[in-house]
């Protein structure tokens, strides 16, 4: 056990020490956008002595600790508070690495595997292509890494019912409720409930009266994890409770297009990741995607899960085992079918049938719903591989023709690379054409000479596993794992230098009372323009782009607040959802100046908008990694308190546009929905404001409204 967890820490050590010992930091998807700064904002209101109620950097205020995801009452996010943030956030997300690694071993060994085949699953789980793609949501990740330790708890409580494990459980699941990541909850809970009648069920095995056995036995298990929920529940309430109220004030309330719920639907292609790494392309090498499956996420070009790969063993000894017919295996093979039917989303015509029934309008990436699956056959392949340890032929048996039928496909596949047909064939089949496809297609073929030997060395160790040199087979056995899982894991989670973390020089360009103003970044909604599509199109400097131009939500690093931006998480209140619609309809009404009125309303002096392309292009001398993307247009320098000189009565936020649409009003105008009024003249003599409040010192001669 101790050489076990030791050789899990120092692996997880290993895959990450540039990001532990602070050399780099994780960049990739919403890391950059949406997490590192997050985190900076509850920081930041934390340390200025307040409760983090409040968000007054994006939207122009949005809730913070209501929403799930920022983490606020989760205990580890509490290490962003660390004297030096940008190790506080690195170590907030490795932990949850080791929390992986080390949950899945005790699970395991609670289940009376030994070291190896739970040293197996511990591997393959926390250092799989499943679990580290999870490093770039990081509320899945904080949820997910609690699982293990949740399943050991409540099973031990269903053998043998007890106060110490129900509260362990009660308290593991309670971590995750205080996440809040809703999906994760609910395949927790899924997988929870389908073992609860799993014991059930064989609990009349032996019993003469085994259908009334079964009934019984079921409905105790169940309750059993009734109750833990119920506990887990109130663990988490502090999270839970205010989101639940959250949603119905936000995007949540409202049902979400069937586009968005179907983005991200587990492709049928995909399936042959688990056995060949790289069929569908790479998420990163040296910083740029090569991902010649793209076409088959429409209008998203990558995968939710970048990988699923959890190395080649673990496939061959559950599928292998099949033709053994262990006991549990039914159970993992319904459990499998039942998530990747889920996570198959608009594949099949499940996803619209719950869409069209309501159960599905406010439930996002089917591809999700993959975990289930991939937790349930990392488990069942430690068992098998302790069966096949013990002297079990058939299992190995089993895996090794699954693995020679991988082996002879990939050498197969090989061969054809020597020849022109492969080329021509793989271009057809991803609609590829110039230099991209030649490069993707020299990839591919040193993709399937890896999986040759990939294939032939895992043949190499199944015929040797029954060796008198067991401690030397084991040893090469882990090494195979470990090196099996590096080759996917190293570039899903792909790094940036220390340096791509600090301000960049455009902010440089803007003031320095930055609790004054707000920015319209307007250049981040035209991501389908000719112009986003130049400066999105350039290689390894894309995020760099990001970070140059200030794009949302990095300018929180700055200081500088946003707003009229996209909901990214999808968890903006209703009221800033109207006004954003409202503007993107006056401007599709014809308004030349469509976006005056809205940064009147809205504190904003700065209109962020591209540069020229290939200007830029010239001054950087073709290192577009210190291009500067962007342009601040600099506009009347609206205050964020003051009177309104007249009132218009609106019915609704459809008038509301037409009237913008069609009238010309003064920069102090006030739009409501009550009975207007003649206001009278007002000062805002001096402002006093925190995160959570502010105090307004105001003068008026007679009854006037003030515009916050």
């Amino acid at each position: 056990d101790s050489l076990a967890v030791i050789t899990l820490i120092v692996l997880g050590t290993l895959f990450f020490a540039d990001v532990l010992f602070g050399v780099n930091n994780f960049y990739m998807r919403d890391l950059t956008r949406y997490y590192y700064p997050t985190k900076q904002i509850l920081r930041e209101i934390v340390l200025g002595g307040e409760f983090p109620f409040w968000n007054p950097w994006f939207s122009a205020g949005q809730p913070i600790a209501a929403n799930p995801e920022h983490e606020v009452f989760y205990p580890l996010t509490w290490l962003i508070l660390l004297p030096d943030y940008d190790l506080g956030y690195r170590l907030h997300v490795l932990v949850h690495v080791y929390i992986g690694l080390l949950g899945m071993y005790a699970f395991l060994r609670s289940m009376e595997l030994r070291p190896f085949a739970a040293f197996f699953g511990a591997l393959s789980w926390g250092l799989g292509g499943l679990y580290l793609s999870y490093i770039n949501l990081l509320p899945i990740l904080f949820c997910v890494a609690w699982l293990p330790l949740t399943c050991l708890f409540t099973r031990r409580c269903l053998l043998h019912p007890g106060r110490r494990d129900f509260a362990l459980a009660s308290l593991f699941l309670g971590l995750q409720f205080l996440v809040g990541e809703p999906t994760t909850i609910m395949q927790t809970g899924f997988l929870l409930g389908m073992y609860a009648l799993y014991r059930g069920w064989h609990d009349g095995d032996e019993a003469p009266d085994r259908w009334r056995v079964r009934l019984r036995s079921s409905l105790r298990h169940v309750g059993w994890v009734a109750a833990i929920s119920a506990a887990g529940f109130l663990v988490g309430a502090a999270q839970g409770i205010p989101a639940f109220d959250h949603v119905g004030d936000s995007a949540r309330s409202r049902p979400f297009g069937f586009e968005l719920v179907s983005a991200w639907s587990f492709p049928w292609a995909k399936l042959a990741e688990m056995l060949y790494p790289n069929i569908l392309g790479h998420i990163s090498i040296d910083r740029v995607m090569w991902y010649w499956g793209g076409g088959l996420y429409p209008g998203m070009g990558s995968p939710f899960l970048f990988s699923i790969y959890n190395g080649l063993l673990v496939m061959a000894l559950a599928v292998g085992s099949a033709f053994v017919r262990p006991r549990g295996g039914r159970l993992v093979l319904i459990l499998a079918a039942f998530s990747i039917l889920l996570a198959l989303g608009s594949h099949t015509p499940l996803l619209k049938l719950l869409y069209d029934s309501g159960l599905a309008t406010a439930v996002r990436y089917p591809e999700k719903f993959a975990l289930i699956a991939g937790f349930a056959v990392i488990v069942f392949a430690a068992q098998m591989l302790q069966r096949m340890l013990d002297g079990d032929s058939g299992v190995r048996d089993g895996a090794l023709g699954f693995l020679f039928a991988v082996f002879l496909v990939a050498l197969l596949i090989t061969l054809s690379t020597l020849t022109p047909l492969y080329g021509r064939f793989f271009s057809k089949m991803w609609s590829l054409s110039g230099q991209g496809a030649a490069k993707m297609i020299s990839i591919s073929t040193t993709d399937w000479i890896v999986a040759t030997l990939r294939g032939g060395i895992a043949i190499g160790l199944l015929l040797t596993v029954h060796t008198r040199r067991r401690p030397a087979w084991i040893a090469a056995a882990a090494i195979f794992i470990a090196a099996d899982l590096a080759l996917v894991t190293s570039e899903i989670n792909p790094r940036m230098p220390r340096r791509f973390f600090t301000s960049p020089p455009l902010d440089d360009t803007l003031p320095k009372n930055r609790d004054d103003y707000r920015i319209f970044h307007e250049a981040d909604w035209y991501g389908q323009e000719a112009t986003a599509r130049q400066w999105f199109s350039t290689g390894d400097a894309v995020y760099w782009i990001v970070r140059n131009g200030l794009f949302p939500m990095t300018p929180v690093a700055s200081r500088l607040r946003m707003v009229l931006e996209r909901d990214y998480d999808k968890t903006a209140l209703l009221p800033t959802i109207d006004l954003t619609d409202s503007l993107w309809d006056v401007k599709r009404a014809g308004r030349p100046d469509w976006y005056r009125p809205f940064m009147a309303m809205s504190n904003a002096w700065y209109r962020a908008v591209y540069r020229d392309f290939e200007q830029e292009k010239k001054r950087v001398r073709g290192n577009l990694r210190n291009a500067v993307p962007i342009r601040f247009l600099e506009g009347e320098h609206h205050p964020r308190y003051y009177f309104a000189d007249q009132m218009i009565t609106i019915r609704d936020r459809h008038d509301f546009v037409r009237k913008l649409t069609t009238n010309t009003y003064s920069s102090s105008v006030a739009f409501v929905t009550a009975k207007g009024f003649v206001p009278a003249r007002g000062v805002v003599r001096g402002v006093s404001e925190s995160a959570n409040r502010a105090t307004i010192e105001v003068e008026t001669s007679g009854r006037a409204f003030l515009v916050m």
